[in-house]
C-alpha cells in the first residue's frame, strides 16, 4: 500500500488559472443567487459571464459525466457544435450556417460495449474528448480533437480480464470504468469490481496512461482544478479509506467501504469529503484538517431518499454548494463554510 501511496503522487499540480467567481447558480431550470440565497425562475442578465457552472474555476466539475444518467453525445467548443452522429462518426460545423463534417471515428467497425455511458463527448479547454468502450481486447478509446476534429491525442485502456476456459468462450471480468475528469485527467477506476483493484489516469495532453494498482473512490484536486494532490483509496482488508494527499496521510472508517465513493474540495487548511455509497441513500458531509484528519466539523445536511449517482461540490467565498444528481432530478444544498451548518436547500 506504500508503493501504491508513492505512486498516486505522480500527479502533481499543473499551472495556473485565473478566474473571477460569479455568483449564479443554475439548478432545475432555476437561478440561486449565491451572495443572497435568493432563486429565481429568470434567466439572469449577461448569463454567460454570471453562471458559476461556466466560469468559476469549479467549472469542469460540472461536465463530469453521471454514467447512471443521460450521458453526453452533444457539445460546443469555439462555438463550433459537435456531437456523436452514429456508433462510428462523430460530427462538427462551423456557425452560422457551416455544412456538417463527418469524422470517422471507428474504422475498424468494432461493436461498442453493451453498458451505459459507452460512446460520449465533453469539452476542455483545449478540444473535445470522446470516449468510447469497445467490446474484447479494445477496451476503452480515449480521444482529444481540436476545433477540426482533428486527432490530438488517442489512448486505449483494457476494461476487461478475460479468462480462459476449456472448451469454452473465455470468461469476461469487466473492472475499469469511467471516474472522474478534468480539465488534463481522465480517471478510470475499479470502483463495480469485487476481486480487482485498479485505476487508470489519462493525460489529456499526450494521452499517456497511468496505472494504479488500487481503486481510487475519489479524487482530490489541485487548486487550479486541474490536476490532483491526492487521492481517497479503498483498503476492503482494513474496511478503511485512505486519503493520501502531498505531505499528509490518514485513514477513515468505513464498514461499507465496498461500495464507497467520495467528492473533496479543499478549503485552506481543511479538506471537506462528501462520501456516499453506492448500495444505499445517504451523505456525510465532514470537514478535516487536511495534515491531521481530526474532523474540524460536520455537515447539517438535509437528507433525500434515492441514491446519489455523482456529487459536485463546490465553494463561492463563504459558501459552500453540494449538489447531488440522482434519479429522478438533482437538488442543492448550501452550507456555511466554517462551520457547516445549512443555509439553504432546494429539498
Amino acid at each position: 500500500m506504500k508503493r501504491t501511496l508513492l505512486t498516486l503522487q505522480l500527479v502533481l499540480s499543473i499551472g495556473v488559472v485565473s478566474v473571477k467567481a460569479q455568483n449564479m447558480y443554475p439548478i432545475n431550470n432555476s437561478w440561486l443567487d449565491l451572495e443572497t440565497l435568493v432563486k429565481t425562475d429568470s434567466i439572469p442578465q449577461n448569463v454567460d459571464s454570471v453562471n458559476f457552472k461556466t466560469v468559476s474555476k469549479f467549472a469542469a466539475r460540472f461536465n463530469v459525466v453521471n454514467l447512471t444518467g443521460t450521458v453526453p453525445t452533444e457539445t460546443v467548443y469555439k462555438g463550433r457544435p459537435f456531437k456523436i452522429a452514429d456508433e462510428g462518426h462523430m460530427s462538427y460545423s462551423i456557425p452560422p450556417h457551416g455544412k456538417e463534417v463527418l469524422i470517422e471515428t471507428n474504422k475498424e467497425e468494432t461493436p461498442l460495449d453493451d453498458v451505459p455511458g459507452n460512446d460520449f463527448i465533453f469539452p476542455v479547454s483545449d478540444g473535445v474528448v470522446h470516449i468510447q468502450r469497445f467490446e474484447g481486447n479494445v477496451g476503452y478509446r480515449v480521444t482529444r480533437v481540436d476545433e477540426w476534429c482533428k486527432v490530438k491525442c488517442r489512448q486505449n485502456i483494457p476494461h476487461t480480464l478475460f479468462t480462459p476456459v476449456k472448451d469454452k468462450d473465455d470468461f469476461k471480468t469487466p473492472y475499469l470504468f469511467y471516474f472522474t475528469h478534468t480539465d488534463r485527467f481522465v480517471v478510470f477506476t475499479s470502483l463495480n469490481a469485487k476481486s480487482i483493484h485498479k485505476t487508470v489516469i489519462v493525460d489529456l495532453k499526450d494521452g499517456k496512461a497511468q496505472p494504479i494498482e488500487a481503486t481510487v473512490c475519489g479524487v482530490i484536486r489541485s487548486d487550479n482544478e486541474v490536476a490532483f494532490k491526492g487521492y481517497l483509496v479503498r483498503d476492503e482488508t482494513a474496511k478503511t479509506v485512505k486519503v493520501s494527499m502531498q505531505g499528509s496521510n490518514w485513514a477513515l472508517r468505513d464498514n461499507n467501504v465496498a461500495k464507497l465513493v467520495a467528492e473533496s474540495v479543499v478549503n485552506d487548511t481543511t479538506i471537506i469529503l462528501a462520501r456516499y455509497h453506492q448500495s444505499g441513500p445517504g451523505i456525510s458531509l465532514v470537514a478535516f484538517s487536511a495534515k491531521t484528519g481530526k474532523p474540524v466539523w460536520n455537515g447539517e445536511v438535509q437528507q433525500a431518499t434515492g441514491i446519489p449517482g455523482n456529487v459536485y461540490l463546490s465553494i463561492y467565498k463563504n459558501r459552500l454548494m453540494m449538489e447531488v444528481a440522482q434519479p429522478g432530478g438533482k437538488y442543492l444544498e448550501v452550507f456555511d463554510l466554517n462551520t457547516g451548518k445549512r443555509v439553504y436547500s432546494t429539498i
